[in-house]
């Protein structure tokens, strides 16, 4: 099921190490979703430290010459490609950082990221493979989703992804106040845990 695309998208692209002079905003044609694909409106972008690191060429992962950037966002589905089923259009969405990594430990094969290697979500209009895509519930803003997909997932994991996780009464310790710290403390009261935040450049006693 496809539905009309727009007639031309604006997109910011940029070369990792040019920094944020370097981004140049144009206007080309959308690419119609292939196989296993789908369009998504972007309706908002989160910025994170991790886009500076880009901007700066100081990336720990490889970033393609060109690159539309940003990995965390939000959007609509406005057209599918085919054998799509797991979305349609009209849906909310956000995108997983990593495509192709669907469960499992992080191997090489599941590297390539979006903002970085692939393109990202600072355009009007991205192209997405089906199983990147996660709903957006009902009670988020596209600006709250938007801010999920890397520093929240992040948080997320590292109080639960191993061993038995974060358990009621358990002590979390967060430093500073970037993204994936708010978050953790956030996720670790709801998990029902005490928080001890402090502020970066604290020595800690061990």
């Amino acid at each position: 099921m496809t539905a009309t695309l727009p007639s031309s998208v604006r997109s910011y692209h940029v070369n990792s190490g040019d920094g944020i002079d370097g981004l140049s905003l144009r206007t080309h044609e959308p690419r119609t979703p292939g196989i296993g694909e789908v369009a998504v409106a972007v309706h908002a972008v989160s910025l994170s430290f991790r886009e500076l690191l880009v901007l700066r060429g100081q990336y720990v992962l490889p970033v393609k010459p060109d690159v539309i950037p940003v990995s965390d966002g939000a959007g609509q589905v406005i057209a599918v490609g085919p054998g799509v089923q797991r979305v349609r259009p009209g849906d909310r969405v956000t995108a997983a950082l990593f495509p192709q990594w669907l469960d499992g430990p992080l191997e090489p094969a599941y590297l390539p990221q979006l903002g970085g290697s692939l393109d990202g979500l600072l355009t009007e209009l991205a192209v997405l493979p089906e199983q990147a895509l996660v709903p957006v519930p009902e009670h988020l803003s596209y600006a709250e989703a938007a801010t999920l997909p890397c520093a929240a997932v992040t948080a997320w994991n590292a109080l639960t992804g191993d061993g038995p996780g974060i358990q009621p009464g358990h002590t979390v310790l967060t430093i500073g106040s970037g993204g994936v710290p708010l978050f953790a403390v956030q996720l670790a009261k709801l998990l029902g845990a005490r928080v001890i935040g402090v502020p970066p450049g604290i020595r800690l006693g061990v």
